[in-house]
């Protein structure tokens, strides 16, 4: 009596055609794992800061409390993102992986509080956080803050900085700074350390009209 097989046998050269298929489906799949092997990593993120250092103290002591308010920084000026503009170019770009540490309001806030506390001036520097009782407050704006690139690559800072008298609401002065710092390479951390030493010079000359102001008001 003859024997039936009754597992599926296919059609003739069904096998080898599924062999194929395998063999095919793991060659893909070699190729895939090489190319993910090959590829290159994503770039990492690189965050600066910027903490300009007083040079040295003002030339005397002011009984004055003093707070320092977030500066208004509008459009791309607002965002973390290193702006740069190549040169003859009036068109800002930003860096994908070079950031600053925190928004550009922030960041310079806490850089002129800073500044302002190692001049050992005043009698204190606060933010609003602290809900202090500040005589005078201090407000800025963000005009410019970006590196030019090319030949003579540079970091580039503009900011108005003014001061209120809280008790009437005087404004004590208003007015803009300026610094262009030439930069020692075409890349994004020489470029943070001359925007850096240029918000340097920025707060260094308001400190002194600070100064003026307050030793006026002192006077008899």
């Amino acid at each position: 009596m003859r024997q039936v097989n009754e597992g599926f046998s296919g059609p003739p050269g069904f096998y080898g055609f599924s062999k194929m298929i395998v063999m095919a489906a793991g060659f893909a799949t070699l190729v895939l794992l090489s190319a993910c092997a090959a590829a290159p990593s994503a770039p990492e993120d690189n965050f600066y800061r910027i903490s300009p250092v007083a040079a040295g103290t003002l030339k005397r002591s002011l009984n004055a409390v003093v707070e320092v308010e977030p500066f208004v920084a509008s459009g791309a000026l607002g965002n973390r993102p290193l702006l740069y503009r190549e040169p003859a170019s009036k068109v800002l770009r930003g860096y994908h992986y070079h950031l600053w540490l925190e928004p550009p309001s922030t960041l310079l806030q806490n850089a002129l509080v800073s500044y302002l506390r190692s001049a050992k001036a005043l009698t204190m520097v606060v933010t609003p956080p602290l809900r202090a009782t500040p005589g005078y407050t201090v407000t800025g704006r963000v005009l410019r803050l970006e590196m030019r690139r090319g030949k003579r690559p540079a970091g580039v800072v503009a900011l108005e900085l003014s001061l209120r008298r809280e008790g009437d609401g005087t404004l004590m002065f208003v007015q803009e700074y300026r610094a262009t710092v030439v930069s020692a390479a075409n890349t994004p951390a020489a470029g943070v350390a001359a925007i850096d030493k240029a918000v340097g010079d920025v707060f260094r000359r308001f400190s002194a009209d600070l100064e003026t102001a307050l030793e006026r008001k002192a006077r008899p």
